[in-house]
């Protein structure tokens, strides 16, 4: 079965200069953790990025410094259906916190326009 662990990115980043590994970039036990979930279970990991919707954890990104909108939802989800098709499974961790429902929501409506559980 083809199946993606994914999480939400972080608010606390290195702000060092220049392109990081996303997983370097992010400085979160929550993301950490999720990718050592994944990896020892044999499945894909991303993280949704407010900034650069699904990205692996090599991706090398530059500090930045920004929080999904709700009006971001649409253009977002858009940008993310394309990337679970052909996932017969996603499992999104997240921290239900009010600032973070533009991130669920893109994932409920990018799974459910992909035809994903």
């Amino acid at each position: 079965m083809r199946v993606l662990y994914l999480t939400y990115c972080s608010r606390r980043k290195q702000t060092a200069a220049g392109m990081l590994p996303a997983i370097r970039r992010y400085r979160s036990r929550r993301i950490r953790m999720v990718a050592a979930l994944a990896a020892r279970e044999r499945a894909a990991f991303r993280i949704l990025s407010g900034k650069y919707g699904l990205i692996t954890a090599g991706r090398r990104i530059p500090y930045y410094d920004h929080l999904l909108r709700p009006e971001e939802v649409a253009a977002m989800t858009i940008r993310v259906t394309p990337q679970l098709h052909g996932w017969q499974r996603v499992v999104f961790w997240y921290d239900p916190t009010d600032y973070l429902t533009p991130y669920r929501a893109v994932m409920r409506r990018a799974a459910a326009a992909a035809g994903v559980p």
